[in-house]
């Protein structure tokens, strides 16, 4: 008799079941979403950085200055990536996101206010700012991720790696 032995229930399927057997992305309209997210976040570095010596410049910098800026953007990224990843698990990846591009937004606002305030060493901070917000890559590579078809998780990742 096989009534004490328990039954497999073929008929329920998980989320990620479907998400590992399904052809293309589980979540389109997250992707794109992701994809916006981190292209914002690069954007920053790619609009802001060609008037950073101009303006290391005029606030009586030299090339020294003009690196700790560069570098302080990627410090910042450096920093914040390993407790914006712990976040999103423990949170989710909404939150996590919803977090880190309203820094990106208050770094934003630092950086517009830097030749006002007149110092290089606000400007330092706005980049450190900038890139804390912007230290999304393994969150939006994770979700990418947890989205996709096993079969087709390295072209969505390239689609993410070509916006950013």
């Amino acid at each position: 008799d096989d009534s004490d032995q328990p039954q497999a229930h073929e008929d329920v399927i998980s989320i990620s079941s479907s998400v590992l057997t399904a052809e293309g992305l589980a979540d389109p309209l997250g992707f794109f979403i992701i994809c916006f997210v981190v292209l914002i976040g690069d954007m920053n570095r790619g609009v802001l950085f060609p008037v950073m010596w101009p303006l290391v410049q005029e606030l009586g910098g030299n090339s020294v200055w003009l690196g700790y800026a560069v570098g302080a953007f990627s410090f910042g990224r450096i920093i914040a990536s390993p407790g914006l990843g712990k976040w999103s698990i423990e949170r989710g990846y909404t939150k996590t996101l919803l977090l880190s591009t309203s820094i990106m937004f208050i770094g934003c606002l630092f950086f517009a206010q830097v030749h006002r305030i007149g110092s290089l060493l606000f400007l330092v901070f706005s980049q450190i700012t900038m890139g804390i917000g912007s230290a999304t890559l393994g969150v939006t590579r994770a979700y990418v991720a947890e989205i996709t078809a096993t079969r087709q998780r390295t072209t969505y990742i390239a689609w993410l790696t070509a916006v950013q």
